[in-house]
């Protein structure tokens, strides 16, 4: 995958932007070596961290999401902590 600084929010953007609607778990599942739970675990932790949006069936990426995987940056630099509020 092109952005390794986030392989979820990277594929959940790919197909945003292909269907042009809503992303699930499920629809990036093909994409990623992750079990489907896995990814709708890190969606939450995006959602927290306002990288994606809940809408009607499913996510959209946020301007903070795509900003975020705009960065010149490798994996590991960019602590967010999705346990608390971010």
């Amino acid at each position: 995958m092109e952005h390794e600084n986030c392989p979820v929010l990277a594929a959940a953007v790919e197909h945003y932007d292909t269907t042009g609607g809503p992303v699930t778990p499920a629809a990036i599942r093909g994409l990623l070596e992750r079990d489907e739970a896995a990814i709708e675990t890190r969606f939450r932790q995006l959602v927290d961290c306002e990288l994606l949006a809940p809408v009607e069936n499913g996510y959209r990426p946020t301007v903070t999401g795509r900003e975020f995987l705009d960065l010149d940056v490798e994996c590991g630099p960019i602590i967010v902590d999705t346990e608390d509020s971010c």
